[in-house]
């Protein structure tokens, strides 16, 4: 009896024993206590225990001691124990040491060892990360032959595996063969489709997945986002948003991160900034994808302050880094720039090339080409890239000489590129020098680069602005390759010479059938103040389609001929021609340049009630401009807050001028507050709203929107204007005094003002928005742009021809009255091209109908939907080959 109790007791205490060694190793936190334990277990005779010896292999293995989880291991061998030989060939894969575990699978194979469905997802997992096929075959052969092809953890490490090797068909037979899957399954194959950038695919199997069930989580949604942005489905990225939402994960890092990703790619920078601003907690990858994200899309100020904001807790990656340089360049911000170099230098970073590249380029853009040429000078290695941005530098801030010298170092050890080439050539289009762009086209034929594209479309370039038009007509013709950048040039080349050589050189090609090419030529002619030849070849065509009808509707709305774009408008429905959004956008353009209100406000309701389109916010942008140029302003107004879309900047400025210059200071007042709200990037519609303050003597405000500008970095791009003279160009800044015959000029504005004033014309000092005396206030007018621009070409032309002038701006209201006068006086025809539209005035009348009262609409946006754009017609006939 004594001896069963004694037993009893003494299992008892072996147990409690047992139950202490394993709590202890459990809670170890250190190899100083792991080698305490170990001791104890040794001591207590323990140390060939299968169960104590797999725990401390595991043990030591999370430590990342291998050699000591080997030596335990060493101990029990040879053994027939599947437990020790699947804890040594995981603790092989924990530690990275694939190979090895792969040797340990081999020799218990041979000792006739058989693996379990414990065994295999670990050397599977060692498998793939060796990426070695053949092994792989070999484990999956074993797989199936010990019947293990339906176990749902093997099968999962199997898709794993495949998906790491892009070996996504395999995959893909493993998950269609499961007889039961969870949602490690399907997030499995989906990650493994979009890591290697089968997107559709990855789509496809979220989808299957859903409607099979499968609750997505927080690693489902990190795979399939980056295939979302990928494709560009931004439908089926809100609806994983969506999901997101809903499912409770959005408190996931990575998830959040993932969206952020994808909606950059989306260019959603609006949903981008919002998703961060949510974020409870972000990481380094959080900080690092909205930076760089920011500095891609162009947010230069944007992303350098957030950068600020990082690196107060967080140590940004390299990418994010030179990101942050990258946009330092673009702002031209080189004390900041400064900052951020001393930052990589102080936190010993490792530049490697690329990065050492982006110092050099921010350096030169930044006007420092002493510290550029010193992180030049301090390179372990160049590339061309190096050699090219460091010549580039010099060029762009016109050290020409050094530039050339260094193109001279560079090619002792290297020859200089298409990149080096392209950059050169743009020297001597900016110097003007044809002899120099003549020598490097001789090195580039005996390079081979003359059939690069880039380099032919910047010889292409360069001859045309020296002048050399016949040597730029020869550089089209031989070009084997073009795309839509040799066609712009070429087409802008022509367009400065009234396009006669590109439409010869289209004739002779036979081409003058092709629609596309009819189509472009009448943009052409339009936009170089022949709409004449625009109707021309309008009238030649035999097939027009909808472009062709755009094409000429625009071109009449760009010279005020309003009832003429809706005649053809008319037509154009009466052909059997389907209007599009972008036809309404031409026709409720031109009715709005031509005040036919009735005619813009019947075809914005016959777009949505006729032809079922939906306004979009350039034809909502087009009737605002509309209803302000004729001068109702309160139904403008209203029209603005009845919009379903939100209005922008353009709308608010269209109606801002507007009042300006009907002098209804009280809407004018509401207006200005919420243009200001609006907080726009764009310097126009803020110096809009400083001029309105201005012409009502609130200086105060105009100096804080002035000062808010400047601070913001953003300025207006000063007025100029230019006329061509015998295939010269000269360009006149607002009271520019600089240029030859300025003395001549000013006497002829004198002599033209004199006999202004007996007819009648008094000078409209509020378009003077200087706070200034009367006096001065004249002398401004008489120094815009426009009337430098025309006093010369009246005094450098013979009499009774016709003066074409362009304008970068909008021509102001007393210039547009000064210009009215002018054409009477001395009987001449002056077409004057602004930011908007032709002026055609002709014996003192303007085409424009003097309803030139100006909106700010922006029709830069609308321009890149119109179909009309020389770029899209082009590419749409002579693609990219």
């Amino acid at each position: 009896m004594k001896t069963i109790k004694l037993g009893i007791v003494g299992q008892r205490t072996e147990y409690c024993f047992h139950s202490l060694i394993l709590r202890a190793l459990s809670s170890v936190t250190n190899q100083i206590d792991l080698h305490k334990v170990h001791s104890l277990i040794v001591v207590s005779g323990q140390h060939q225990s299968t169960f104590f010896c797999g725990k401390l292999i595991s043990k030591y293995s999370q430590f990342k001691d291998t050699v000591s989880s080997l030596s335990i291991f060493r101990i029990n061998s040879p053994t027939h124990n599947v437990y020790l030989w699947n804890t040594i060939i995981r603790a092989m894969t924990h530690n990275g040491l694939w190979s090895k575990a792969f040797d340990f699978y081999t020799q218990m194979r041979k000792l006739n060892v058989n693996p379990d469905n414990y065994t295999f997802p670990s050397i599977i997992n060692s498998c793939g990360s060796l990426l070695d096929l053949e092994m792989v075959k070999v484990v999956h052969n074993d797989v199936l032959e010990m019947g293990f092809g339906s176990d749902l953890y093997i099968c999962n490490a199997l898709i794993d595996m495949y998906s790491r090797m892009n070996e996504l068909g395999r995959a893909r037979e493993v998950f269609d063969k499961m007889p039961s899957r969870d949602v490690v399954s399907w997030n499995s194959l989906v990650s493994g489709y979009s890591a290697n950038g089968y997107w559709e695919e990855a789509l496809e199997a979220f989808r299957e997945g859903r409607l099979s069930g499968v609750a997505a989580d927080a690693f489902t949604v990190s795979s399939v986002l980056p295939a979302c942005g990928g494709l560009m489905e931004v439908e089926q990225g809100q609806i994983v948003h969506g999901l997101v939402e809903k499912s409770g994960i959005k408190g996931d890092i990575a998830v959040s991160n993932g969206l952020l990703s994808m909606y950059f790619k989306f260019e959603r920078l609006l949903d981008c900034q919002r998703i961060f601003d949510e974020m409870i907690f972000r990481d380094a990858v959080t900080w690092n994808i909205i930076i760089c994200g920011f500095s891609h899309s162009g947010l230069y100020q944007e992303s350098i302050k957030l950068f600020r904001e990082m690196v107060y807790e967080y140590e940004p990656d390299l990418l994010t880094v030179t990101s942050v340089l990258q946009a330092c360049g673009h702002m031209g911000d080189l004390r900041f720039g400064r900052y951020v170099h001393d930052y990589i230098l102080e936190n010993r970073y490792e530049c490697d090339t690329t990065a050492c590249n982006i110092i050099i380029n921010m350096y030169a853009r930044c006007g420092d080409l002493v510290a550029a040429r010193q992180v030049f000078d301090n390179m372990k290695r160049w590339d061309l890239v190096s050699w090219n941005s460091m010549i580039s530098g010099y060029f762009e801030n016109e050290f020409n000489k050094e530039a050339v010298d260094l193109l001279n170092m560079m090619r002792i050890d290297l020859q200089p590129d298409s990149v080096t080439f392209v950059t050169l050539l743009s020297m001597c289009t900016k110097l003007m020098d044809v002899d120099f762009a003549r020598e490097l086209h001789c090195d580039i034929i005996k390079r081979g680069y003359d059939s690069t594209l880039i380099v032919g479309n910047a010889l292409l370039d360069v001859y045309a602005k020296c002048g050399k038009m016949e040597h730029s007509v020869w550089q089209f013709e031989i070009m084997s390759t073009r795309d839509i950048v040799t066609w712009n040039t070429i087409i802008a080349a022509c367009s400065h010479y009234e396009g006669k050589e590109l439409h010869g050189f289209i004739i002779r090609l036979n081409l003058e059938s092709q629609v596309p090419v009819g189509n472009a030529l009448i943009e052409m002619y339009s936009k170089t103040g022949s709409l004449k030849n625009a109707i021309l070849v309008f009238e030649h065509m035999r097939i027009k389609d909808v472009v062709t009808w755009t094409a000429m509707i625009s071109a009449y709305g760009m010279y005020g001929e309003g009832k003429k774009a809706l005649r053809s408008f008319q037509q154009m429905k009466e052909t059997g021609t389907v209007p599009d959004h972008i036809v309404f956008v031409a026709v409720i353009y031109a009715c709005s340049h031509s005040g036919l209100v009735q005619d813009g406000r019947a075809c914005f309701n016959q777009m949505r009630k006729k032809y079922n389109i939906d306004p979009r916010i350039e034809h909502y942008a087009c009737m605002v401009d509309l209803l302000s140029r004729s001068g109702l302003l309160v139904e403008a107004e209203d029209f603005i807050l009845s919009m379903p879309l939100q209005p922008d900047a353009s709308m608010w400025g269209s109606l801002l001028s507007a009042c300006r210059a009907s002098g209804d200071t009280g809407t004018a007042e509401r207006v200005v507050e919420r243009l200001v709200k609006l907080n726009s990037d764009d310097p126009g519609y803020n110096v809009l709203a400083s001029n309105v303050y201005a012409s009502l003597g609130k200086w105060d405000q105009v100096r804080t929107i002035r000062k808010s500008l400047k601070a913001r970095g953003l300025r207006k791009d000063p007025g100029c204007s230019w006329i061509e003279i015998c295939n010269r160009v000269f360009i006149f800044g607002t009271g520019d005094r600089s240029f030859q015959q300025f003395k001549q000029v000013n006497e002829l504005i004198e002599d033209l003002n004199r006999t202004m004033d007996k007819e009648g014309y008094v000078a409209d000092l509020k378009f003077v928005l200087h706070d200034v005396g009367e006096d001065e206030k004249i002398n401004l007018l008489y120094g815009h742009s426009e009337r430098l621009a025309i006093a010369f070409g009246l005094l450098n032309t013979k009499e009774g021809s016709p003066l074409q002038v362009m304008k970068n701006l909008r021509v102001c209201g007393d210039c547009h009255t000064w210009t009215k006068y002018v054409s009477k006086i001395v009987q001449r025809e002056i077409l004057v091209r602004d930011a908007n539209r032709f002026h055609l005035f002709k014996d003192g009348t303007c085409s424009c109908r003097d309803r030139w009262i100006g909106a700010v609409v922006d029709f830069r946006r609308d321009a890149k939907l119109l179909r009309t754009s020389i770029s899209s017609i082009w590419a749409c006939f002579f693609p990219v080959e």
